[in-house]
């Protein structure tokens, strides 16, 4: 503090010296106020700054003071013009981004095309999705399936959708691993599936999940490693074209099962009591109520089906419904 009141004594001090001596030189100022020429020239400088001096007219190197209220306001105006510019240069900063935003980012946009992602985070929710795309979709859906079979429980409801979607003229190509399509109801399902409009091959190995319906929709799963995680539904015909072209190139290197190679298309003969059977199976009644219909125990009833199951090649009794309703068993029964 008591350096800065030392050096505003100073400044008073050469500032009065300047008043009364216009003219005067750094020395002169220097040798009057009792400083060196060094501070001096520190006071002048602050001065300066200030507004408070200015070259005096008729001397070299000489200078004479300005009045405080001048100074003053000279500082005001020195300010007000440097706001105006910096406001200057933020009206033009502005007007650069305004145009980015409104001129060239659109430009940008034209190159994008917008991707719809839902996030399906239990089964229920993706059986859900799934149910509802296999209602819509118009002119194929394509399926991978690596890892282990589907539960036994599930094949029938696979059939069901893939029958529904071949009956209205959807193209249904499924992928599944080599191992998997050994599985006794996987095999089954898979020769089910070789008819036309339906086509099913396996490859030894498949590296994801995923469910493409026409060319606007894929179902791929949220963890790969773990399909019960739930999955995602991404709707985007950009996206589409590459996850086709991935699909393409693993159909392209699968081969057709031997598993899937269908019988004979002959039917085969059933007796009086099998063909009730076969219509009262068709019809949904359950195995108790044939059962009683025909006078025999559920074991014997048992025993039949599964004899009618091996002889119609399937695995399952909605399997054999679908078989029996293609040989026209019905008709006859």
């Amino acid at each position: 503090m008591r350096a800065d009141h030392d050096r505003d004594q100073l400044d008073r001090k050469i500032y009065g010296l300047i008043h009364a001596h216009p003219g005067w030189d750094l020395e002169e100022v220097a040798s009057a106020a009792g400083c060196s020429p060094a501070e001096a020239e520190c006071a002048f400088d602050r001065l300066l700054r200030l507004g408070l001096l200015a070259p005096a007219p008729g001397t070299a190197r000489g200078y004479g003071t300005v009045e405080p209220d001048a100074a003053l306001a000279r500082l005001f105006l020195s300010e007000e013009r440097q706001v105006a510019a910096h406001a200057e240069r933020l009206a033009g900063i502005r007007s650069a981004i305004a145009s980015l935003t409104m001129n060239f980012s659109p430009l940008r946009d034209e190159l994008r095309q917008p991707v719809e992602i839902e996030v399906l985070t239990t089964p229920a929710q993706v059986n859900s999705f799934l149910d509802g795309a296999g209602s819509t979709v118009r002119s194929r859906m394509r399926s991978m399936h690596p890892g282990g079979p589907p539960p036994e429980e599930v094949i029938d409801e696979m059939l069901l959708r893939d029958k529904e979607m071949a009956d209205r003229g959807v193209e249904v190509e499924v992928l599944y691993q080599r191992r998997t399509a050994e599985v006794p109801y996987v095999a089954a399902y898979l020769r089910d599936a070789a008819r036309p409009g339906r086509e099913a091959r396996t490859a030894e190995s498949l590296p994801v999940r995923m469910i493409l319906f026409d060319d606007n929709l894929a179902v791929l799963p949220l963890n790969p490693a773990d399909s019960s995680e739930g999955a995602l539904a991404v709707h985007g015909d950009a996206l589409m074209r590459s996850l086709h072209a991935f699909y393409d190139h693993h159909w392209h290197h699968a081969a057709l099962p031997s598993a899937a190679r269908r019988p004979p298309e002959t039917s085969p003969v059933l007796d009086s009591q099998e063909l009730i059977v076969v219509r009262l199976l068709a019809d949904g009644v359950k195995d108790e109520t044939i059962a009683r219909y025909l006078g025999m125990s559920s074991r014997t009833l048992s025993r039949l089906i599964s004899g009618l199951l091996d002889r119609l090649c399937v695995q399952t009794r909605f399997q054999a419904a679908l078989r029996i309703a293609e040989l026209g068993l019905l008709d006859t029964a």
